[in-house]
């Protein structure tokens, strides 16, 4: 259980909170004004913000405890005093990791308050890992894995991006694998013509052994990047097991230095053999509530199993216009630093898409193709991650994070 710094000058309100926590495990402390805040939390996993007297509101408070580096890995609950947008926006904004609304139940609370005790303790087990500005495995053969929980990220534009900027450094060196098995779209992207799948690959005993037959099965582009494709029916993909990906993945580096695998957002055995077999986990995550809490629930779950270790590089695909979440959200959200931001253009995208001809491509010296080759370098340990500055966007109308 946590321990717990409750700020807030109302008694009654101090006492209730701590009458929820205390039974349920938890240590509650209480004070009174910011100074003593600043000074106390840093002992503790988690500040809890309440209303306070004085000048100095709760959003200044929470703005303070946020503005202290040393308190970078202190959750902070903030309690706003009605269920008004105004008040929960200003401490979002503030910096607050979740804001809760009077009159809350005591089973929210709790949840709450457990979800950013866990949150912020599994980002103190990665933040080493993939935030510290470190390099990753370098430049031998690595494979990289690229997923989202939620569709509608940006995932495969991701993975054909960065296979393709891979490929124009290291022609026939470069593979991406569409696990995506049941409704792939990275030949679509690159506008290949299917003639052999993943389908057709795994009837072939002897080619997922051996590396230089399973290379006739892969689909060249012109540009020198090659394909395994995914398999052009639901019916086929089904026929794909755990086993054959644990194969496929296991021999592919017999021929190929670099592999790309679009493991689409579907979570199932063929997806965990993936990132068992992986160097590198590219998650990629929008700024929108659905995406975080989906991601969320997917952490939690592969840090329960013991499957993510020191492969994760989260990535921000701005695919939105205007966005309700700055990019301190997200981190603060996740518990973890963004390596690396794809900024907004819905022009550039959709003519990619449509052309089937990848934006690092088409438009290698636009600010997205410089991004993406940026992450194929980070993803393939070839540079350091967090080298790229944050992405300006226009964003309007913030209405904070989960809440």
């Amino acid at each position: 259980m946590a321990a717990i710094l409750l700020v807030g000058s109302d008694p009654a309100a101090v006492e209730s909170i701590a009458g929820i926590l205390v039974p349920v495990g938890h240590s509650v402390v209480s004070v009174t004004d910011l100074e003593e805040a600043l000074r106390m939390a840093a002992d503790h996993q988690l500040v809890v913000v309440d209303a306070v007297a004085g000048e100095r509101s709760s959003a200044d408070i929470v703005r303070q405890i946020r503005s202290t580096a040393e308190l970078a890995s202190v959750a902070v609950l903030g309690v706003a005093q009605a269920d008004g947008v105004d008040e929960r926006i200003g401490l979002l904004e503030a910096g607050a990791d979740d804001v809760i609304a009077k009159p809350f139940d005591a089973r929210e609370l709790e949840a709450r308050v457990e979800a950013l005790v866990l949150r912020f303790a599994r980002s103190k087990d990665l933040a080493p890992l993939i935030g510290g500005g470190g390099s990753i495995v370098g430049g031998g053969r690595h494979r990289v894995v690229v997923f989202s929980p939620k569709g509608g990220t940006g995932t495969t534009t991701i993975a054909v991006n960065i296979a393709m900027a891979m490929a124009k450094r290291e022609p026939d060196k470069v593979c991406l694998v569409d696990l995506d098995l049941q409704f792939g779209q990275a030949l679509t992207m690159l506008n290949l013509t299917e003639r052999t799948s993943l389908s057709d690959l795994v009837r072939d005993e002897q080619a997922l052994t051996e590396s230089e037959l399973m290379r006739t099965y892969a689909l060249r582009h012109d540009a020198g990047l090659h394909v395994l494709a995914a398999p052009s029916s639901v019916e086929l993909a089904e026929t794909i097991s755990p086993e054959h990906v644990g194969s496929i993945l296991s021999s592919i580096t017999g021929t190929y230095d670099r592999v790309v695998v679009d493991a689409g957002s579907r979570l199932d055995e063929r997806t965990l053999t993936a990132f068992e077999n992986a160097e590198s986990i590219v998650f990629t995550v929008t700024p929108d509530f659905p995406t975080l809490r989906a991601v969320h629930s997917l952490l939690d779950y592969l840090n329960d199993i013991g499957s993510l270790g020191a492969k994760g590089i989260f990535v921000l695909n701005h695919i939105f216009e205007r966005e309700i979440l700055k990019s301190r959200d997200i981190e603060g959200s996740l518990g973890s630093k963004v390596a690396l931001e794809v900024p907004h253009d819905s022009f550039l995208y959709l003519k990619a898409a449509n052309e089937g001809d990848p934006v690092v491509r088409s438009a290698p010296r636009s600010a997205p193709a410089e991004r993406l080759s940026a992450l194929a370098r980070m993803a393939f340990g070839l540079d350091e991650l967090l080298v790229a500055a944050p992405v300006e966007t226009k964003k309007k109308g913030l209405f904070g994070r989960r809440h």
